[in-house]
């Protein structure tokens, strides 16, 4: 009998568990290898996905298709492309035609958008045919069953995790004329939807049973219960993400002093993004990344990132990236050139180095011969888009981890099928499980449970069900998550029993963050290092935070640790909401209050969504939107005055004593020919009353700001505050000017730096790093 599962890694641990004896091996293969075997396309071979990508672009050349509001342009396209591939897909794979869709007809547009997706279809088809090609849309029609493939299995065992779609169903029941087949499959109450097809065969099922079934004698053979026992659930949240990479090993070594085996703990994210930052911190190589590690880390594709970035954006920082990376200067002249196969992957192999990780290189090696094969078959793409296609194919890449950890990192579909006795879940936010589905862009709810398609419910019970029998077969789970204002934990904790909250100071997570870092806590104030403090531009607010405690600077820009939010709402949300009104408005002249008033409720509207969700923050904006009337007045008097708006939110960079500075100024007004600098301030503003005061500053953004616009000419600057509708100078402007000019040149020459905390414990009640360094306020 063969054996058929889910995933290669069952595979791989069903081999393993016939190490330790004699017994002839019994051979397993992938559903998917099984799949792909027992259908055939004649004449026809499968298409690559650079291939799927550029003939879906091809086939959406037509004048209708831009009522769709998909983007045609090539990065654009790249982009949206995953949201057209999965509709069409799904509708294969459950056998429902397009046209079923236009029955149930839910809003004007509907029938027309059916009609544009429909054309886009039958081109596509089209185009696919006419290259003796073939794909997952087109395969359920276009197949044909394997049968001497299927007649040499004889007899097959399929472990079933989750459930069948139609095109599956239909395959079972063809390939039952040719081989025996048995399907053993969990029975739980998120997949009542194989029960319910069982049923229909006459097969009758219990719930929270492991049923194997005969489907050609259409009986069930056995049937055991699932669990033999419920798991020990723990749960807590943390204010800040990075805090569960610290509690995962805590985890881990609780979980070993409990007496279980490293190799029977798994960590699952169900954010993937999260495995470098936990590979960051796995000192002792004791974690196994099933999932690899993401080529988008790898110093070929950092680099090829770097030009693409640079060819949209060329400002300072991407310019100094470009520079740092010593990527040729020559290969932006050929960005725009249509380049033949041979010559684009050329100029895509500068971007390996010699001195770059052998595993590295040999995936993008072999990428690029299977690239150039396919660029063989294409016309000349601009050298810009083919780099961008060929980024495209290594990021979904990864390098395998060879560390030799035992204990498994994984993510939720790799976890299929999986039995550990210890599991560790992180992530367990509502804006991540349940996963959101990218298949609905088209198809309303309503439509999909008239058309028999999987409903928003029966995606999300797929994914319960992964959970619940990763969990259920576990002795002990820890399920972590962020919670804060912006994040809640998921709504699947509800369906679990039994959860112990876990009580903890959260500071002592900080300790093992730290620990990694070489760094210490607490009786460690200070860090002596060489650090060319201009070896990226300088801002206002980097110098600012050097100044007002060179710790937190240390921390913050060398460190680059996370800055969590620590308030319902952050300071910085009203700044910015501000910063936006204003904005808006002052898109037109200032000349008729109840015109800027109304633009302010306009802007308010557009922008609400980037922006918490709360009474208090609904009451705080409609306080912030009425004390914006006394500042429309005084900006009328001004406009009356000859005053005019020049710049909004405008992003500088200049070279000043041989230093780069940057900085977004709020707005530059201008009469006649002098400019004014003004800086928005919705909170306090800090203006030193004497000479002494002023020479101990360490806020320059004023002076900083003047710097930036010296090309202007004649020009001043100002703080506004907003509260008071009130233009404020700062008395002392000139000299913080001259002591801003020290400090600039003190730095320039500086090799040693000493970074320590701030003898003001002022600047350490609202820090946002005032755990990491043990400062207590």
């Amino acid at each position: 009998m063969i054996e058929i599962f889910s995933t290669a890694r069952q595979v791989r641990e069903f081999y393993e568990s016939f190490s330790q004896n004699s017994q002839l091996l019994t051979k397993a293969i992938t559903i998917s290898e099984f799949e792909s075997k027992a259908w055939s396309v004649p004449e026809s071979v499968l298409a690559d996905e650079d291939t799927r990508m550029l003939l879906m672009r091809e086939a959406a050349s037509f004048e209708n298709f831009k009522k769709l509001k998909i983007p045609h342009e090539f990065m654009a396209f790249l982009q949206n492309s995953e949201y057209l591939f999965r509709f069409f897909e799904e509708l294969a794979n459950e056998e429902i035609e397009i046209e079923e869709l236009d029955i149930y007809d839910t809003y004007a547009e509907f029938s027309e958008h059916i009609t544009i997706l429909k054309e886009l279809s039958e081109r596509y088809g089209a185009l696919l045919k006419k290259n003796s090609l073939h794909d997952s849309i087109i395969l359920p029609k276009s197949a044909r069953i394997n049968s001497s493939y299927l007649a040499s299995l004889k007899e097959i065992r399929i472990h079933l995790e989750g459930y069948l779609n139609a095109f599956e169903i239909r395959l079972l029941e063809e390939a039952k004329k040719f081989c025996n087949i048995h399907l053993l499959v969990p029975i739980t109450a998120y997949n009542k939807k194989v029960k319910k097809w069982l049923e229909s065969e006459g097969i009758a099922t219990s719930l929270n049973t492991l049923a194997e079934c005969d489907l050609n004698e259409r009986k069930l053979i056995k049937e055991v219960s699932l669990y033999s026992g419920a798991p020990e659930i723990f749960y807590q949240s943390f204010s800040s993400s990075v805090l569960q990479a610290a509690s995962v090993f805590e985890k881990i070594e609780m979980m070993v002093n409990l007496g279980i085996e490293p190799q029977n703990i798994a960590v699952v994210l169900p954010d993937e993004s999260f495995a470098p930052v936990l590979k960051e911190f796995d000192r002792f190589h004791n974690l196994n990344f099933a999932m690899g590690f993401s080529m988008e880390r790898s110093f070929f594709y950092q680099r090829a990132q770097a030009v693409l970035k640079y060819a949209k954006n060329s400002e300072i920082e991407e310019r100094k990236r470009v520079e740092r990376l010593a990527i040729q200067a020559e290969i932006f002249n050929e960005l725009s050139k249509k380049t033949a196969a041979l010559d684009a992957v050329a100029k895509l192999k500068t971007f390996i180095k010699e001195d770059d990780p052998k595993d590295e290189t040999d995936i993008i090696l072999s990428e690029l011969f299977l690239f150039e094969k396919f660029l063989n078959k294409t016309a000349p793409l601009p050298f810009l888009d083919t780099l961008q296609l060929f980024l495209k194919r290594v990021k979904d890449k990864s390098l395998d981890d060879n560390r030799g950890g035992k204990v498994t990192v994984m993510g939720v579909l790799e976890s299929r099928g999986a039995k550990y006795k210890g599991v560790i879940i992180t992530h367990f936010n509502d804006d991540i499980v349940p996963k959101r589905s990218s298949k609905d862009l088209f198809i309303s709810s309503s439509i999909r449970a008239k058309c028999g398609l999987p409903s928003i419910e029966d995606r999300e019970n797929l994914q319960r069900f992964f959970y619940d029998r990763l969990i259920n077969n576990a002795s002990i789970v820890t399920i972590s998550a962020v919670e804060n204002e912006n994040k809640l934990p998921s709504r699947f904790l509800k369906t679990l029993h039994d959860i112990k909250r876990l009580n903890y100071d959260e500071s002592t997570y900080v300790d093992i963050i730290i620990q990694k870092n070489q760094t210490k806590r607490a009786d460690q104030k200070q860090f002596s290092m060489e650090y060319d403090f201009f070896g990226q531009p300088l801002s206002s607010s980097r110098l600012k935070t050097y100044f007002e405690c060179s710790l937190k600077y240390f921390f913050k820009y060398i460190k680059h640790y996370e800055e969590p939010k620590q308030f319902k709402y952050d300071a910085k949300d009203t700044g910015n909401f501000v910063h936006d009104i204003l904005y808006g408005v002052f898109e037109e002249d200032p000349v008729s209050l109840e015109n800027m008033l109304k633009k302010a409720d306009e802007v308010a509207e557009q922008i609400k969504d980037k922006y918490p969700n709360s009474a208090l923050w609904k009451l705080e904006t409609d306080i912030w939107l009425a004390k914006l009337k006394t500042v429309f007045d005084n900006e009328i008097k001004r406009y009356k005055d000859g005053w005019r708006v020049f710049k909004r939110e405008e992003w500088f960079e200049r070279k000043t004593d041989g230093i780069w500075i940057v900085g977004k100024i709020d707005r530059i007004d201008k009469c006649g020919d002098e400019y004014l600098l003004l800086d928005y301030k919705t909170g306090r503003i800090d203006i030193q009353k004497s000479e002494n005061r002023a020479l101990e500053a360490n806020n320059f953004q004023l002076e900083f700001y003047t710097l930036l616009c010296a090309d202007l000419g004649s020009i001043s600057a100002a703080f506004y505050d907003l509260n008071k509708a009130k233009i404020i100078e700062d008395n002392f402007f000139d000299l913080k000017k001259m002591r801003l000019m020290e400090h600039l040149h003190v730095l320039k020459n500086k090799k040693e730096f000493i970074f320590e905390a701030s003898e003001d414990k002022k600047q350490c009640f609202f820090c946002s790093y005032k755990i990491v360094c043990g400062a207590r306020v």
